[in-house]
């Protein structure tokens, strides 16, 4: 067992479920954490590169279509392989329908990278792990900073607490790790929910949310051991 696996740690989506779930629930998504499923067993890995490739590739429809033909046209040995390569061609489908209400016109994508750094509270790693970096210039001129993270869930969409406190959580990512690039825009740090069609922006009132992530980092810390 490595050590990330050994000591406590969340993905920033399972800890916006767990803000707003009940305790059996809560129960449920720290032993889900400590004992994660294989890596095969993740739905939407190649969704979420070609919508990382779309982006920072200027935002051509085409680059969508090419990463939706590949998975078509593979023939995959396994029922498995080829159900998720149906979801995400799906996937990308439902972002493609999203992007335009998205008002990213003028905001230039960079990959994140494939171990970006986590958050650290309560003695718990938060895997926030945005797919993009976003960037644009305000009326002076200068640099503006922010992230986009995808959410892909067909049965189980972000309701509008779990959402915020994601944003807030993405927020605080990019003031902890993304400063030299320059001040943060709120209106660029956005989660986008895939399948349910929708955003979710960081919200003005951040102390009181980060208290309540505070508070939950403490609880799983303390659950951990014992899971």
């Amino acid at each position: 067992m490595d050590g990330l696996t050994g000591s406590p740690h969340v993905s920033v989506n399972k800890l916006g479920r767990y803000l707003t779930a009940t305790p059996a629930l809560r129960k449920r998504l720290i032993h889900a954490q400590k004992h994660p499923p294989q890596p095969r067993y993740l739905h939407y890995p190649e969704a979420a590169q070609a919508i990382t490739d779309f982006l920072c590739r200027g935002q051509d429809e085409a680059v969508l279509r090419q990463h939706q033909h590949r998975l078509a046209t593979t023939v995959f040995t396994e029922e498995f392989e080829a159900h998720r390569a149906l979801l995400c061609i799906e996937a990308i489908e439902r972002y493609r329908s999203l992007h335009s209400r998205l008002g990213l016109h003028g905001v230039v994508a960079s990959e994140v990278g494939d171990e970006p750094p986590a958050l650290e509270m309560a003695g718990v790693s938060i895997r926030v792990a945005p797919q993009v970096v976003l960037q644009t210039l305000d009326r002076h001129g200068n640099n503006k900073v922010g992230v986009m993270k995808l959410y892909f869930s067909k049965h189980h969409p972000l309701d509008e607490r779990s959402g915020h406190y994601i944003a807030t959580l993405l927020q605080a990512f990019v003031e902890q790790h993304l400063a030299p690039l320059g001040p943060i825009d709120p209106r660029l740090v956005r989660v986008v929910d895939v399948f349910a069609g929708r955003e979710y922006l960081p919200p003005k009132a951040r102390a009181r949310r980060m208290c309540d992530v505070q508070l939950a980092c403490e609880e799983i810390a303390a659950r951990w051991p014992v899971q």
